[in-house]
């Protein structure tokens, strides 16, 4: 599921910093999950949509995650001494990103649904893991090295075999304040371009201006009809030898009204 979409306008205040993270070295940090849950749509998926074929490119694209992490360093304007007040902000935040990603994925079904044989994935509002995690460090400590490979520990999953399992999302909250939002979705699901997409609506769902963003257009397979891939392997070739590329992109902290 390429989802295929118009590209919406620009907002340069959408995030401060993305990567996308290929290798897997640890870095010293201890990070402890504090939450696990299944995040599904708001509203229930229609009968008439439960089945969303797959697409030829989808078919054949690699059984893999890909990983998206977002930084929000913690904003002074909202920073305080009191413990109290610390503890209701990170709960605040926590409650503000679970309803909007409920909101965002009743748009993007087929995310909350599960792959089924190479075929459709079966949209029947599974929901997504979602974790949160507290991060024994500063955000500083994470972002000081753009070439460190540590963001691995930060992820939701392992970046191997997806299984029947389109996106999974962690949220790590940092000593400092700062928070880490990190995304792996499925190559068979999505490209990059779709995953940047989801972040633009999700973000927008937490302001509470979902409507800034158009919905996605879902007809990949009427563009490219799935074929008989019988007797064919996607996983074929996958290799898994380190890589130690990253990539950053730097905008502005405003992604999410708290």
């Amino acid at each position: 599921m390429h989802l295929l979409f118009s590209l919406p306008p620009y907002n340069h205040t959408d995030c401060i910093v993305c990567t996308y993270i290929f290798h897997s070295t640890d870095m010293e940090v201890e990070v402890e999950v504090i939450s696990s849950e299944t995040i599904k749509p708001s509203s229930p998926t229609p009968p008439h949509l439960r089945h969303y074929h797959l697409s030829f490119l989808d078919q054949i694209a690699p059984p893999v995650f890909m990983p998206l992490l977002l930084f929000f360093p913690h904003s002074t304007a909202t920073s305080t001494a009191a413990t109290t007040t610390t503890s209701f902000t990170q709960l605040h935040k926590s409650n503000n990103l679970k309803t909007s990603l409920s909101q965002t994925l009743t748009k993007f079904y087929p995310l909350a649904g599960r792959l089924v044989n190479n075929l459709h994935i079966d949209c029947s509002d599974a929901g997504i893991p979602y974790t949160e995690a507290q991060a024994h460090c500063q955000l500083s400590d994470l972002i000081s090295d753009p070439t460190s490979s540590g963001s691995n520990k930060f992820l939701p999953c392992e970046l191997g075999d997806t299984g029947d399992i389109p996106m999974a999302v962690r949220v790590n909250f940092f000593e400092c304040g700062g928070v880490v939002v990190s995304m792996a979705v499925s190559h068979k699901v999505a490209d990059a371009f779709s995953s940047v997409f989801f972040v633009n609506s999700w973000a927008a769902a937490g302001r509470g201006r979902d409507f800034d963003v158009p919905d996605p257009r879902l007809d990949g397979a009427e563009l490219f009809p799935p074929r008989d891939m019988g007797g064919f392997n996607p996983s074929t070739g996958m290799m898994k030898d380190p890589i130690v590329t990253n990539r950053f992109l730097c905008f502005s902290w405003e992604f999410i009204t708290f």
